[in-house]
């Protein structure tokens, strides 16, 4: 895999999940308030954020989004999560750095978006 395609496969992994993120965030709203949904979505993210093996952070993500998404929207999975193939350490800073940085952005613009609702800013 050349450095080109490696860069363009974790941008591709931010965008899905910035995506994966605001469905979260959205599911999350409708169970709790607004700040609820905010202070749940930052649990999830860190408590991702302190997993230090790629197995364990795979299966903490995927959980984390069954349980928050469920069957309420239709999410696709990608195969770098999916795959039962070891990551190499590279990969796994490379993937969690993309994956965590999409989700807290993703929060970020909502937060942002409340804001702007408020009148603020």
């Amino acid at each position: 895999m050349s450095i080109a395609s490696s860069k363009e496969r974790s941008g591709d992994l931010y965008g899905w999940a910035f995506r994966v993120g605001s469905t979260m965030y959205e599911c999350l709203k409708k169970r709790y308030d607004e700040d609820g949904a905010q202070k749940r979505l930052k649990n999830i993210i860190l408590n991702l954020r302190s997993e230090s093996l790629p197995s364990k952070f795979r299966r903490e993500l995927i959980n984390a989004i069954v349980e928050v998404i469920g069957e309420e929207r239709e999410i696709h999975i990608r195969n770098e999560i999916r795959e039962e193939r070891r990551w190499s350490v590279d990969e796994f800073y490379r993937y969690s750095t993309a994956i965590l940085a999409g989700m807290y952005n993703a929060l970020q613009a909502k937060m942002k978006e409340k804001k702007k609702g408020e009148g603020g800013d």
